[in-house]
């Protein structure tokens, strides 16, 4: 008879906690999406938004002769606003005239005479969609200059994007890992506690 009234008390106890276990593991579940979800979605459109298809000249290139022109190519269309700039290490812009934008193209000519040396491509673009973005490029210009250290080679913002990127996505993992591991002993925890209230009795 004691037997009947510990199974029934059992029972009634892992009916009780289980709804209370579901609503702890929900509710960690949730704080959970709301933390990593921001953190997801604001990754997802910088890596979108700021790939470009190609750059020229392409990044880290040493030149002979000066380029008659830069052009960025991005992955999506811009608008007619969008600029770029060439940038010499005393800062001057070597850029000539206005840009021309091209759907997804970004064009603009250099003035004659650019000097031997280290320059930075850097352009600020808007989207169609309004989302704005903005990125360097670095090249050489010179047989003395291919051979010099770039001045601006220390400053690599699109590497910065792909590490933020990077870090955004393994905390999301990590958070959603630890969300697992709590939510599993949580239900652990409720399974092993309903035996020992019926076992009173």
């Amino acid at each position: 008879m004691r037997r009947r009234v510990t199974a029934r008390v059992t029972g009634a106890a892992d009916a009780a906690r289980t709804p209370r276990a579901r609503r702890t593991v929900g509710l960690i579940v949730t704080v959970a999406l709301a933390a990593g979800l921001p953190l997801a979605v604001t990754a997802a459109p910088a890596s979108a938004h700021g790939a470009t298809h190609s750059i020229t000249p392409a990044a880290g290139a040493a030149l002979a002769t000066a380029p008659a022109q830069v052009e960025v190519v991005f992955a999506a269309q811009i608008t007619s606003d969008s600029t770029v700039a060439v940038i010499d290490r005393t800062g001057t812009d070597w850029a000539d005239g206005p840009p021309v934008v091209h759907g997804a193209t970004l064009r603009h000519r250099v003035r004659a005479g650019m000097p031997d040396g280290g320059y930075e491509i850097r352009w600020h673009v808007t989207f169609t969609d309004g989302h704005p973005v903005t990125g360097t490029a670095e090249f050489r210009v010179g047989a003395r200059a291919a051979a010099a250290p770039n001045p601006f080679q220390a400053r690599v913002s699109h590497g910065g994007v792909v590490a933020f990127q990077f870090a955004a996505g393994t905390a999301v993992f990590a958070l959603l890992l630890a969300v697992m591991t709590l939510s599993r002993g949580v239900y652990a925890a409720s399974k092993h506690e309903s035996p020992r209230e019926g076992s009173t009795l």
